[in-house]
């Protein structure tokens, strides 16, 4: 009896995997769902897998959208850098002034380094971008 129910279960290891080799699995038919928000990358027109088409943080997207507004230029033609992870010594991202008053917190966020008409900006924000502060300007 034992031996009716090993070949039995060979049969349908068998079946299953003879099955499986000859329709096989396509894994491109899976759909897996995708994020509808355009990512924001890091110079205009960049060339497909190169190093400025890379997704960057929300904050470091605010940040280049305060300089671009500065220096009145287009957004796009400002490169991201570097994006840094920092963590600041207080809500005023380290770049309080004498008369301001700052919470005294520990606060996460970026340091933000961008290239725009062949000069270095950089940026501190806190992790959303809800805060930030160009370092010189």
């Amino acid at each position: 009896m034992n031996k009716n129910i090993i070949f039995a279960v060979i049969i349908i290891l068998v079946i299953l995997g003879g099955t499986y080799w000859v329709f096989g699995s396509d894994s491109s038919k899976i759909d897996l769902p995708t994020n509808q928000m355009p990512a924001v990358t890091s110079g205009e027109n960049p060339t497909s897998g190169g190093i400025h088409d890379l997704p960057v943080e929300p904050a470091a997207s605010v940040a280049r959208k305060d300089l671009a507004t500065k220096l009145s230029m287009d957004e796009k033609s400002i490169v991201i850098l570097q994006i840094t992870d920092r963590e600041w010594s207080d809500g005023c991202l380290g770049l309080g002034k004498a008369n301001e008053s700052c919470l005294q917190a520990l606060v996460p966020g970026f340091r933000v380094e961008m290239l725009a008409n062949g000069k270095s900006y950089f940026y501190r924000t806190d992790i959303a971008g809800n805060s930030i502060r160009i370092e010189t300007e």
